[in-house]
C-alpha cells in the first residue's frame, strides 16, 4: 500500500513502537480501526481484565483481525495477576495452562507486572522465563498502581528491577502511569513528565528498550519533543492514533518546529522571516 502524500512529505523510516488500550472494539470495529492504525499502532493491549469478558470466539476473532492487520494483540498486565492469584502463584498448573490458554487464543505479546498483587522480587525471572517458553513477547511493567505503594520505589529501584527484567528476556519495560496519567511513575500530580527521573532511567535503561505511559497529548508532545520520534510511547486510545502519529512524525503544529528542524530552519532562513520563526 502506498502512503498517501508520501512524494511531497516525509517521515521517518525509524520511530517508536506505539501500544493502543483497548477495551471497546467488535470484529468489525476492529477491522474498521485497524485499516486505519495499520503502519501506527504496534502493539494493542486489551486492557485491565477486559479480554476475561469475552465470548471466546469472539475474541479470537478480534485478536485474528489484528494480526492480519500487522499490529501485535497482548493481553493486560492485571488479567495476568489475576490468573497467577487463583492459581495460587505460578509454580502449578494453573497458571501454565493459563498462559496455554492465552496462546491459543493467538496473543503474540503478554504483559506481566505487579501493579496490584505482590510478587517476589527474585520470582520474576522465572515467571519471564515461563512465558518466553510458551512463545510469548514478554513486556514487564515496573510500578504500582497505588500511588502510596508506587512513591515508595525509588528511580534507582526502578532501573535496577527494569535492567533485571530485560536481562531475563523482557522485550521492553512499561513505566506505569495508569490510564490517568497523574501521579505515578515518572508523572507527578499534574500530570507533567518529571525528565530529571525520566532522563537517570533512559540513560541506564535504553530509550529503545522503555516504553513511556503517556495517556495525556501534553505529555506526549513532551516527550516527542525532548527525545524525538523514537521514544516508545503507551496507553494511547485508539481514537488517538492519528494525532500521536501526527505528534511524532513534526505533522501537527505543536511539534513541526522541533522534529523537522533542518527544514524549519532552511525555509525560513530563505524567507528571511523574523527573528520569533528562529528556533
Amino acid at each position: 500500500m502506498t502512503r498517501a502524500f508520501k512524494e511531497f512529505i516525509p517521515i521517518p523510516e525509524e520511530t517508536g513502537k506505539i501500544m493502543v488500550l483497548e477495551k471497546e472494539f467488535g470484529p468489525m470495529g476492529a477491522l474498521d480501526w485497524g485499516k486505519i492504525a495499520r503502519g501506527l499502532a504496534n502493539i494493542i493491549k486489551f486492557t485491565f481484565g477486559t479480554a476475561a469478558l469475552y465470548n471466546e470466539d469472539i475474541l479470537k476473532e478480534k485478536v485474528g483481525v489484528y494480526k492480519s492487520l500487522g499490529i501485535s494483540p497482548m493481553v493486560g498486565g492485571t488479567l495476568t495477576e489475576v490468573a497467577m492469584m487463583n492459581a495460587g502463584g505460578y509454580e502449578g498448573n494453573g497458571f501454565l495452562n493459563y498462559l496455554k490458554y492465552a496462546k491459543s487464543i493467538g496473543f503474540i505479546y503478554i504483559e506481566f507486572s505487579d501493579g496490584s498483587i505482590y510478587i517476589p522480587e527474585e520470582k520474576r525471572i522465572d515467571i519471564i522465563k515461563m512465558c518466553l517458553n510458551e512463545g510469548f513477547k514478554v513486556i514487564y511493567e515496573v510500578g504500582k498502581k497505588d500511588p502510596r505503594k508506587d512513591a515508595k520505589i525509588t528511580t534507582e529501584k526502578r532501573i535496577e528491577l527494569m535492567q533485571k527484567d530485560l536481562q531475563s528476556g523482557a522485550e521492553l519495560v512499561i513505566i506505569e502511569a495508569r490510564e490517568s496519567g497523574k501521579g505515578i511513575g515518572v508523572m507527578n500530580k499534574e500530570g507533567k513528565v518529571q525528565f530529571d527521573e525520566l532522563d537517570k532511567i533512559v540513560d541506564a535503561v535504553g530509550l529503545d528498550k522503555i516504553m513511556i505511559e503517556a495517556p495525556d497529548k501534553g505529555q506526549q508532545q513532551e516527550i516527542f519533543m525532548y527525545y524525538g520520534s523514537k521514544a516508545n510511547v503507551g496507553n494511547i486510545q485508539p481514537r488517538d492514533i492519528l494525532s500521536v502519529s501526527a505528534l511524532r512524525t513534526g505533522l501537527r503544529g505543536d511539534t513541526i518546529g522541533t522534529l523537522r528542524k533542518d527544514a524549519w530552519e532552511n525555509y525560513h532562513t530563505k524567507q528571511k522571516a523574523p527573528e520569533d520563526y528562529i528556533i
